[in-house]
């Protein structure tokens, strides 16, 4: 009796370890999972700032925030929740991996291919001119004809109001811009265009780190969506207990079959008593 009571405590025990193991991996992978949501938060209104600043770059670094903050969400609600947890961690898993395309997405559009067509010399010398028709409405849709000196040639331009347009950066001959933009629609000055310069850079690294975090979060979560009762009870455990009861259960289980059973079983267990 005292080695089985033994090997029992002994079995409660591992269970315990085991228990203890599985809410700490849980708990490490909710703090990731939140680190992961605010990011995402951070993306999506970072991103939908820059979006609105003007109307001539086509920033898209939003795009990943939405996909990375639904699967944040989901899997903050799969680690939460007991019930639903493999359908609710494989949800986010699935937005999460769309998230981590975006992200590289965005790093190529944002980064490459708006960042370094953005030629900040001219802005930083001084040389780009601001219009405005000094009416008070924001989105205003008044355009004039500027004179356009640049480094080699002059020529004449149509801008429209509330724009910052940099000469030096406008194709004369072909009448379009060069390799760089050479206009910001929408912003309220010159100097507005650094502030969008730095925004852009910020979400790009922000995406950057979204990307990794991304990858790590859905392989965590990937681990943690296998873990329940089949972690705190694996199978050779419960064969063990299924087999640790008495034989006195089978015995009295026998003498009084359950009222269900065949009739000709009853009649030969009645011939029997």
């Amino acid at each position: 009796m005292t080695a089985r009571t033994q090997i029992l405590a002994g079995k409660e025990e591992k269970a315990m370890n085991q228990a203890t193991e599985v809410m700490q991996r849980v708990r490490r992978a909710l703090w990731l999972v939140v680190s992961m949501l605010s990011l995402s938060l951070l993306l999506v209104v970072l991103g939908a700032y820059t979006t609105i600043r003007t109307e001539s770059l086509n920033v898209i670094g939003y795009v990943s925030g939405v996909f990375l903050t639904l699967g944040s969400f989901l899997g903050l609600l799969g680690l939460l929740l007991e019930g639903n947890r493999k359908q609710l961690l494989t949800a986010a898993i699935v937005f999460l991996s769309f998230g981590i395309i975006t992200s590289f997405l965005c790093l190529m559009v944002d980064g490459v291919c708006i960042l370094l067509n953005m030629d900040m010399r001219p802005l930083k010398a001084g040389r780009c001119q601001y219009y405005s028709s000094g009416s008070s409405y924001i989105y205003e849709n008044s355009y004039t004809t500027v004179p356009c000196q640049s480094l080699r040639e002059s020529c004449t331009m149509t801008i429209r109001s509330g724009t910052c347009y940099c000469c030096d950066l406008y194709n004369c001959a072909n009448g379009d811009y060069m390799d760089n933009y050479f206009e910001f629609i929408g912003v309220q000055s010159c100097e507005e265009v650094f502030t969008l310069y730095i925004l852009i850079w910020t979400l790009t690294v922000l995406n950057l780190v979204a990307f990794f975090t991304a990858i790590l979060t859905a392989a965590v979560l990937g681990n943690i969506k296998y873990l329940g009762l089949s972690e705190l009870f694996p199978p050779g455990e419960q064969t063990a207990s299924s087999q640790s009861f008495p034989p006195a259960m089978t015995l009295l289980s026998e003498s009084n079959p359950p009222p269900f059973n065949p009739l000709h079983e009853l009649q030969h267990h009645t011939k029997n008593t």
